[in-house]
Parts: structure tokens; sequence; C-alpha cells
């Protein structure tokens, strides 16, 4: 595993605590109709990333959500509908609500078949982005369950081989609860996550030319010009993103790849998302406490290897971001200039006050 370096921080930024911060997502989130209770599972989804240093999928979405829900293509109060299929198994019918609710109550639903069966198998149907992927498995973890989480999104990936974007950044988290920080994968199937793009183009600051392409299949600069993005791994990548796009969208009789609307660039149309969602009761193969001693142990060996050249030390999964949060919920969340900005015209509008 290799370290990930933290996003450089502007001059002028602002660090907010992740309480103050939060309470702003929720009042801005009630001025639009989203109920208080439902408003607290997105603040603590947007949190959640910010504090774990993923930037890319915290407070900058909260603009995005707020257009959405004005126009109507998000609901603000979603009829959410579950259907048993089987004793394990279920669908979720989101309503077009925003993705952190309906995913939220799908995982409590895909917990309660864990429970009850040992296993639990939810598709959600009719949802919308739903933020951090890792967001949900740690709540699953942190409840004594291993976890599986994957989304469809919007199509940015060029499948290898290709020349033209076919299916989204369509990330993945795994995670298992240990005596320690949990392990949690959490990842895109492109080579840097869409978030980061979207930074850049609040901040207006240039990307690495390695990021994608623009439409003509050229390399750029100009984060509002990017068309496409590479795949992880390749051919590994690419096949990952169709593993992931069959499971959350021809599984749930959902649009798929470029069929599925874009989240930036078709507002006036419903999302029509897609997830899939695979809980497992650890303690029906062995003592939960058990394993999370022989999974912390297999950690502390990990942790013990000789860091490379140029590396402090060897993290696992998850391990930088649990540092992260501990970290900034005492320093508070850096938010960059052109964010804060965003975030202030956002309270002006709504008559919340952002902190300073």
């Amino acid at each position: 595993m290799v370290n990930k370096s933290a996003r450089t921080e502007h001059e002028g930024t602002h660090r907010i605590p992740a309480p103050r911060l939060s309470a702003f997502v929720v009042d801005v989130l009630a001025a639009v109709g989203v109920p208080r209770e439902d408003a607290t599972i997105v603040a603590d989804c947007l949190l959640a990333a910010n504090l774990s240093g993923i930037d890319s999928h915290g407070v900058v979405r909260l603009a995005h959500y707020i257009t959405r829900l004005e126009n109507g293509t998000i609901k603000a109060r979603p009829d959410l509908r579950y259907e048993a299929r089987g004793p394990s198994m279920g669908i979720v019918e989101g309503g077009d609500g925003l993705g952190h609710v309906v995913t939220y109550y799908a995982c409590t639903r895909a917990m309660e078949l864990a429970r009850e069966s040992g296993c639990g198998v939810v598709v959600v149907r009719n949802s919308s982005h739903f933020g951090m992927t890792g967001f949900y498995i740690r709540r699953i973890v942190s409840e004594g369950y291993a976890g599986i989480m994957m989304t469809a999104t919007d199509a940015f990936l060029i499948p290898f081989g290709s020349r033209k974007p076919f299916f989204g950044t369509n990330p993945i988290a795994i995670g298992f609860p240990t005596d320690g920080i949990p392990v949690i994968l959490d990842m895109a199937t492109t080579s840097i996550p869409y978030g980061k793009i979207a930074i850049a183009q609040t901040e207006g600051t240039p990307i690495p030319p390695d990021w994608g392409f623009d439409e003509e299949g050229n390399p750029t600069t100009d984060p509002n010009r990017i068309a496409g993005m590479h795949p992880i791994a390749g051919p590994k990548g690419s096949g990952l993103a169709m593993i992931i796009d069959i499971f959350c969208s021809v599984l749930a009789g959902l649009p798929w790849g470029p069929h599925i609307n874009a989240m930036y660039g078709e507002l006036d149309a419903r999302r029509e998302l897609g997830h899939f969602i695979t809980v497992l009761d650890i303690s029906r193969l062995m003592p939960l406490e058990v394993f999370k001693h022989r999974l912390g142990q297999m950690l502390r060996e990990f942790n013990a290897l000789p860091p490379a050249e140029g590396f402090e030390r060897v993290y696992y999964p998850g391990q930088i971001e649990g540092e992260r949060r501990q970290q900034r919920s005492v320093e508070g969340i850096p938010i960059d200039p052109g964010l804060y900005g965003e975030l202030e015209d956002l309270g002006s509008k709504y008559d919340v006050p952002l902190p300073g």
C-alpha cells in the first residue's frame, strides 16, 4: 500500500469545526424541505468524507444537491419502499430521494436481513448520488458486520481499448470490523474519483494532464473540459466497472453506462441510479471478538513491514482516513476559498450563516 498525500491547502483556507459545519448543512437542507432527520444523515455522510480527507465527496457536493432538490429531480420527501424477495434478499425503491437517505435506509434493511439469516443482499432502485461509499461500510462494520457496497454512476470511464466513455467511475467499498481502525477499501474504478475534478472546477485550478481526456480524446489540464477518465489497471479496472454496472443497473432494471443521465450535465433529468449492498454476519462463522483480534494481528504485522524508500510507513485500506478523522476532529475541516464562497452564497440565500 502507498501513502496518500494530503491535498495542498490554498492561502485563505478556512478551518471550520465539524459540528458547526454539520449544523450548517442540516439547516440549508431543511430550508429546502428536507426533514431534519434526513438532513442529518446527509450531513453525517458529507462530514464523514471531509473528516476522512476525502474532500471530493464532502460539502463540495451540497450546492449540487440543493439545485436538484429545488428543481424536483431529487425528492426532499421520497416514498421509500422495501419489498422482500427471499429470506435474505430484498429491493429498496428509492423514490428519487437523496441517495444518502435512500442508502442509509437500505443498509438498515440489509443488516436486519443479515441478523435474521446471516446474510443480507439489497438492490436499490431509483436513487441518486449518495456521497462517499465508505460512509455506509463504516456504519455496517461498526455494527459488527462485514459489508460490500457499490454504485453505478454516469459514463466517464473510457474502457480499455476504446476512445469513448461507457461506464461511470463506479465506486466499490468493502469493509471489516477490527480491534482498531476498521479495514475499509473504498475506491473508484477510474484512476481518480470525479469529485477531484469537481473541486478543481470550484476552485478554478488546473488538473494534471494524466487525469483524463477532452471530447477530442486529448489530455487536458482544464477541469471543465474533462469528458473521460482512465480506468485503474487498464482492462482490470474496465472489467470491474462493467461488473459493478451489472449489479447496480442491469440487475436493478435501470439505465446503464451511457444511458445514465449526467449528474452535472443533465440537471433536469431524474438520476435513476442503482446501488448494491451485501452484509455478512461474521458471528455466524466465528465469534466476532475472535475475528477482530485475528484481523488485528494481521494488521499489526502488516504495519510492521519495512517501508519502501520515500515512504514513512505502510498503511492498510482505511487506516489513513481513520487517522485523519482523528486529526480533523481536533483541528477542524479545511474549506478552500472557492468552496467557502459557494457555501456562503448558499447560506445567504437561505438565511443560514456559514461559520467562519
